[in-house]
């Protein structure tokens, strides 16, 4: 019952966010940060085109540098696994959309969760993307697409933005529908150090 809690709350989302949240948050939190959000300047975000899936497939695996608070890790996404979810994720960090992005949900022994735009003061997605029957498996440093969960069961197909890191062998994530699409190669030490509110301070393609 614990580790079925744990996935709930990795995915889930609040009515009114439009993209995935924490089930601990407050209402009252969220139409804070909502509120915070509404100045923002609105940033338009999309789903990867064909051409851009098939491009990501071709490239096979590329390399994602996060500097963070506690300091820098190197995902290794895998285009061929999961082309959408690499797609998506490519263009992200191309628009800067990671940049200043909080980790909102640690668990230990678990996983880490960041890429929820509301939590930056940005508007919510409007936008999701399918998911992918990646051959990864959920091992410890396995990056993967979160999704939504509503009315006390996960939606399929709603991952956008949001990412979790698994801080350890998670083999019922397999079993559950979530797109794994890379993993951390470098810096597995940082995603242990951090803590809910830490930043990723910028995120870039490296060769």
């Amino acid at each position: 019952m614990k580790a079925f809690i744990a996935v709930v709350a990795l995915a889930a989302l609040a009515s009114t966010a439009g993209c995935g949240g924490t089930m601990a948050e407050s209402a009252n939190d969220r139409s804070a940060v909502q509120k915070e959000s509404a100045t923002t300047e609105q940033v338009e975000l999309r789903a990867p085109t064909p051409e851009e899936i098939e491009a990501a497939r071709k490239a096979g695996k590329v390399r994602v540098r996060f500097e963070t608070d506690k300091g820098g890790l190197t995902l290794e996404l895998d285009g061929e696994a999961a082309p959408i979810a690499v797609a998506n994720f490519v263009n992200l960090v191309k628009d800067g959309f990671y940049d200043g992005m909080p980790f909102h949900r640690v668990e230990p022994g678990f996983v880490i969760q960041a890429g929820d735009p509301i939590r930056a003061g940005r508007p919510p997605v409007g936008y999701t993307i399918p998911d992918e029957k990646s051959p990864l498996k959920h091992t410890t440093g396995t990056v993967a697409m979160a999704r939504s969960y509503r009315g006390g069961q996960m939606i399929p197909n709603s991952a956008s933005t949001q990412f979790y890191i698994c801080l350890a062998d998670t083999p019922h994530l397999d079993q559950l529908g979530f797109t794994a699409f890379g993993k951390t190669v470098e810096g597995v030490d940082t995603i242990y150090r951090i803590r809910v509110g830490d930043k990723i301070q910028s995120a870039r393609l490296i060769k």
